[in-house]
């Protein structure tokens, strides 16, 4: 591998080891002698001219987020002055029922907020009664950010006055997550990462939460999980942050279930707040033979793993090429969590898609993306019908408010995905199909809110703002079209299609507000969408 005293220069045409270990690389390919000796085919990627390896990327998105945070956290701090005083271990809990009553308002909303952790087994340990940072407890890292969130969710002004020094204390634990003894420290503190992510997006603090993002994704692929069960495991899990994130083998199914969720979970993150910042995601998704491959499984609901409901036998591959080229596979990836993985992976290529099409200006260059399209199309239909349920209103009626609440949110990413991926032929007059299809999502989009919120409160992932501005945007560009058409007299007058689409997103509005309570993005957003209602 390229030794670290070379320039970037040299080592981009060369093997590239991560982070933790730097010796001579050999130039063959396509496995460098050093890497093929060491057992760590994995970890051997090559690049050649302005290409980086995903490594490098990762790297370099983590140095320039950690920089780009301390301007905003120090704006008037020089290098002369002093390190800042950290927050030493052992840390207490707060007193049991208090504690008690935190974990209680955290728990309902979890998985919302990115818990891929067993709830029951993580429930249990976290109020047992040993100290912070004892083995049977989660880690520091994890307690802290969990009792962040739930902090952030509390109506109890006493409680919420405890906010800025359990999110200094988080983001300080995270930091170290990495060292200690902790027996379970490399899965909790990619939990860990993916609720601080999840907290500051929530408060729209963009910088941090692509930072926590970044770290997440490094952290899954420096453990291996985006190779569980792999038909062709490497020898060694590849190593991007260091050796202590590798893992032992899972101790039972729910164990194995947790790392396979986390590993979806994460990309699951990565993929929606790229879309929603409109910024390239960590990891993506290349078909270029030296490019990262995901072998993981899709996931199963976290009690099909409990049952051992993935077989022991199974082993799988290229779970996102067969996912995008249709391969059939024995992997069917039917489960709500899968649905919710292919959901996201979805959205970011249509937004990939939707960018193709703004950059072709002539007929001729849209026609190679046709057949994309249509590819993009038949996957977005057949995720769409694998919903346990398409009518909004059936929301409210579901049994479990969780479930309710998660199909909510795939169903309203998936027609996010549709409104891009028909927006380049729905403009312009191009296809009054594609315009009837945006319409319609749009309108799922606001009944959705609606059916959720009807059963009362709750919070939701604050990724949906998003969604819903993009959903009001294409009902407030049709009312304003058939004003004027009106004006213009090429409209009946009877004609009160705009009264009623004003009135859903009314009706939307009033419970989106709702949920905007405690998450400061989603509150921001829906204010927009008010101010824009009220020009109409």
């Amino acid at each position: 591998m390229a030794s670290s005293s070379r320039t970037n220069e040299d080592r981009s045409a060369q093997g590239y080891l991560p982070r933790g270990g730097a010796c001579k690389c050999d130039g063959n390919r396509p496995i460098c002698g050093q890497c093929d000796r060491a057992g760590r085919a994995e970890d051997c990627e090559y690049t050649t001219g302005s290409e980086r390896s995903t490594v490098q990327i990762l790297e370099e998105n983590i140095s320039r987020l950690e920089a780009r945070i301390q301007e905003l956290q120090n704006p008037g701090a020089t290098d002369t002055q002093p390190a800042a005083v950290r927050l030493h271990q052992p840390y207490t809990d707060p007193p049991r029922h208090i504690a008690e009553a935190l974990i209680n308002g955290f728990m309902p909303h979890a998985t919302q907020l990115g818990l891929f952790l067993n709830l029951t087994r993580f429930r249990t340990s976290f109020l047992l009664n040993q100290p912070i940072g004892h083995a049977s407890r989660p880690s520091p890292a994890l307690i802290s950010s969990t009792y962040l969130w739930a902090i952030r969710l509390s109506n109890d002004p006493t409680i919420k006055s405890h906010e800025q020094a359990y999110l200094t204390r988080a983001t300080q634990d995270a930091s170290t997550a990495l060292s200690g003894n902790h027996p379970r420290k490399v899965m909790h503190a990619i939990q860990a990462e993916v609720l601080l992510a999840t907290y500051f997006f929530a408060s729209g603090r963009f910088f941090e939460g692509k930072y926590h993002v970044t770290t997440a994704v490094s952290m899954v692929f420096s453990a291996g999980l985006h190779k569980i069960r792999s038909a062709t495991p490497p020898p060694q899990a590849p190593s991007i942050v260091a050796d202590t994130a590798r893992l032992p083998p899972p101790i039972d199914s729910t164990e194995e279930g947790e790392r396979i969720t986390a590993f979806w979970t994460v990309l699951d993150l990565d993929k929606q707040w790229a879309v929603a910042l409109e910024h390239t995601p960590n990891f993506e998704y290349s078909s270029h033979p030296m490019a990262t491959k995901v072998d993981t499984p899709w996931p199963l609901e976290m009690e099909e793993f409990e049952q051992g409901r993935l077989p022991q036998h199974a082993r799988t591959s290229n779970t996102i090429y067969n996912f995008l080229n249709n391969v059939p596979t024995p992997d069917l990836g039917i489960s709500l969590r899968a649905i919710e993985a292919k959901a996201a992976i979805l959205w970011e290529r249509v937004a990939l898609f939707n960018r193709k099409c703004s950059a072709s200006t002539s007929q001729n260059s849209m026609q190679p993306l046709i057949q994309e399209f249509s590819n993009l199309s038949g996957l977005l239909d057949s995720l769409v019908s694998l919903l346990p349920s398409r009518d909004p209103q059936t929301l409210g009626r579901m049994q479990f408010a969780d479930k309710a609440r998660r199909i909510g949110i795939t169903f309203s990413m998936l027609c996010a995905a549709g409104i891009r991926l028909h927006a380049p032929f729905a403009h312009g007059g191009r296809s009054e199909s594609s315009k009837r299809k945006r319409l319609l999502m749009a309108r799922t989009m606001l009944e959705i809110a609606i059916a959720i919120r009807a059963r009362g409160s709750a919070f939701l992932n604050p990724l949906i703002g998003t969604m819903w501005i993009e959903a009001t945007q294409v009902l407030f560009d049709e009312i304003a079209l058939i004003r004027n058409l009106r004006a213009s007299g090429n409209l009946p007058p009877h004609n009160a299609d705009d009264m009623a689409m004003l009135d859903l997103i009314q009706r939307a509005t009033a419970a989106m507000t709702e949920f905007g309570t405690n998450m400061p993005l989603i509150s921001f957003q829906v204010g927009k969408i008010q101010e824009s209602a009220l020009s109409f």
